[in-house]
């Protein structure tokens, strides 16, 4: 099927999750646009042969098969089979639950734990159904990276140290930990990678910011991929971000987890930071285990090859015949017409 695709986005990450399922369209003669929304996302990071739409209403005239979502809103106004590919892996910080809120009619999960979560919605509910394809995002983050040697920005020649945060206050490390941060800058042979989530505080990204030097370089949001590559270790606290580090089964330290599991260094205060980093930096074999088995438990889709799998689940939908039956969220649909100012 030639399929004419709509991907709907409002954060930088984005590009790196829906990039592979564009690539697999094209590859069976289909169409892809990208409706860039709100003030939150970059256009400017959009490749040259990447078709925009300019508005809402030319993604209405596009009159798209399917239209895929990382974020968990999509207006029904826009036509087509409405297919969510999630933003990142199952979250268990925020207790396994997914804010099902009918407004998609396709669901494509990483892995059985979500997929329990929500096929027992699906039937109860009867509007929605659940496909478990793998996380797209992982087919970007297990490509080779060919990294030329003009653009490492760090000397390969000392441990690299990423620092990424939450930005929910009550989840994130980045203000408590900042301290340590810049004493370890300043006192140790390390090479800092930092990025921080774009709902981070503003204040509290200019702090990190600030830390910029020799040693030190931050990175966009769309830069990511590359920082967990380039990478040894990772600081971090509850953000998702850490659950792709341990795909590319490296060593986490965590800042009061909310459930630390064996495969992370989980530490309570900051002055713990530097001597559980050089514990990462020279993992144990009991560290090494844990971090190898905690990938097949979290996805058993590490093959890059889920975005073959989302195509073929939204595909087969369509074929199906499938009537929309999704409630008409009248609401949630005003906000986002006001939103669009449409």
């Amino acid at each position: 099927m030639r399929l004419k695709a709509l991907f709907y986005i409002a954060q930088d990450y984005a590009f790196a999750i829906l990039r592979p399922l564009q690539a697999e369209i094209i590859a069976h003669g289909g169409s892809v646009v990208w409706l860039l929304v709100g003030d939150e996302i970059t256009p400017a990071l959009l490749m040259p042969e990447e078709n925009q739409l300019p508005d809402e209403k030319a993604a209405i005239a596009f009159n798209a098969d399917a239209v895929f979502a990382p974020g968990d809103r999509v207006p029904g106004f826009i036509p087509g089979l409405k297919v969510q590919v999630f933003h990142g892996l199952n979250e268990y910080k925020r207790g396994n639950q997914y804010p099902e809120r009918g407004l998609f009619d396709l669901y494509c999960t990483e892995g059985p734990s979500r997929t329990a979560m929500l096929e027992p919605l699906a039937r109860k509910r009867g509007y929605f159904k659940v496909c478990e394809t793998g996380w797209l995002k992982l087919d970007s983050l297990f490509q080779p990276q060919e990294v030329a040697e003009a653009d490492k920005r760090l000397p390969p020649v000392r441990p690299r140290i990423a620092f990424a945060s939450t930005f929910t206050a009550r989840l994130s490390g980045a203000e408590a930990l900042f301290e340590e941060i810049k004493s370890l800058i300043e006192s140790q042979a390390w090479d800092w990678l930092i990025t921080l989530h774009p709902k981070m505080d503003r204040n509290t990204v200019d702090k990190y910011r600030s830390l910029v030097r020799e040693n030190v370089q931050f990175y966009g949001t769309n830069e990511v991929i590359s920082l967990l590559h380039r990478s040894d270790v990772m600081v971090c606290d509850n953000s998702s971000i850490l659950q792709e580090f341990l795909l590319l089964e490296k060593p986490v330290v965590t800042f009061k987890n909310r459930e630390p599991l064996p495969c992370m260094i989980d530490i309570r205060s900051p002055a713990a930071l530097g001597t559980a980093i050089q514990r990462a930096l020279q993992p144990n074999d009991a560290l090494k285990q844990a971090i190898a088995a905690y990938g097949p438990s979290v996805t058993p889709y590490l093959d890059g090859h889920s975005a073959e799998r989302v195509f073929q689940a939204t595909v087969s939908l369509l074929k199906s015949g499938w009537q929309d039956r999704k409630p008409r969220n009248w609401w949630r649909n005003l906000r986002m017409r006001h939103n669009f100012r449409f």
